[in-house]
């Protein structure tokens, strides 16, 4: 790459990941607000006066713990959603900040972006299960153990993609470091 195209590679990166990140981080936290809203009036307010109403013989309870755990679902979706378009720009913008004075590749940014998008993705699938746990379990005990050991081996293989990512670029680093130590020892 010219030392031309690197600087229009790492302005057009900047210049995306600023705008990316300009309109995804409000929305983020709008859905997590009205997120957060329909946990609180759901647990706080809906089921505890629904206990011991029947629905056609069916408890309200449960599905009123149904309908919430929809809604969400949704909301929690269009979060996923912007957040992986926010990792995305935040590591290119990292990229650009770090990278831009050392010619970082693009293979290395996007070394750099699958190891931020596993890490947050682990972080926000937990944080989204913990918002899920009690209204699965309320639908069925069982529901929330069986959704748990899911995320749990799904975090174990991004944990495994993610020292994969970083172990692409220390590999290339100390290989580097080794040929500039050891080739100048030489001399």
């Amino acid at each position: 790459m010219s030392a031309e195209q690197s600087r229009e590679y790492y302005e057009k990166l900047h210049r995306e990941s600023v705008k990316v990140l300009s309109t995804v981080f409000p929305s983020i936290a709008l859905d997590v607000c009205a997120a957060i809203l329909v946990w609180l009036f759901g647990r706080l307010v809906f089921v505890p006066i629904a206990k011991g109403l029947f629905f056609y013989g069916y408890p309200l309870p449960q599905i009123i713990n149904f309908i919430i755990l929809v809604a969400l679902a949704i909301i929690v979706l269009r979060v996923l959603v912007d957040v992986r378009r926010g990792i995305d720009a935040a590591a290119a913008y990292i990229s650009w900040r770090v990278g831009s004075p050392y010619k970082v590749t693009p293979e290395e940014v996007e070394h750099y972006r699958t190891a931020l998008r596993g890490i947050f993705y682990i972080i926000a699938v937990s944080l989204t299960f913990l918002l899920f746990v009690d209204y699965l379990s309320a639908i069925h005990p069982a529901l929330s153990g069986v959704v748990l050991l899911i995320i749990v081996i799904w975090a174990i293989y991004q944990i495994w993609r993610v020292v994969q990512a970083v172990s692409a670029e220390i590999r290339r680093y100390t290989s580097e470091w080794a040929k500039r130590t050891l080739g100048s020892s030489g001399s």
